[in-house]
């Protein structure tokens, strides 16, 4: 007590510091029961959260490979497509120009028949 000696308290009652504790115990126990609940509630939320974070790590790996591979296959499909049509497109420039050089061949011969 701030306005007492040590001793002799003044006109105020006092009281046992061992007789609170054991008064307290049973609160102070309660409280600690409480408090070991509530910690291993929240431990078993972290575990289950840091569960939940590697299943959507697991999945977003999964997700990003298949991803990956399908674009791969379409990128592959769309070259192998603009190779045929790029073939296709030579082959049709080849047969005209062979065309048109045989028409040209012989419209050279007929006016070189003409003018003969």
């Amino acid at each position: 007590c701030r306005d007492c000696t040590l001793v002799l308290h003044k006109d105020h009652r006092i009281a046992d510091v061992c007789n609170i504790a054991e008064i307290n115990r049973d609160a102070t126990k309660e409280a600690l029961v409480c408090s070991q609940e509530v910690t291993s509630k929240l431990t078993r939320a972290i575990d289950a959260k840091d569960k939940m974070a590697e299943k959507i790590e697991t999945s977003r790996d999964n997700a990003t490979l298949i991803i990956t591979q399908a674009f791969e296959q379409l990128h592959q499909t769309i070259e192998e497509r603009k190779k045929t049509l790029l073939s296709e497109m030579e082959a049709t420039s080849v047969s005209k120009t062979t065309a048109l050089t045989l028409q040209k061949e012989q419209l050279m011969k007929m006016l070189d028949e003409i003018g003969h």
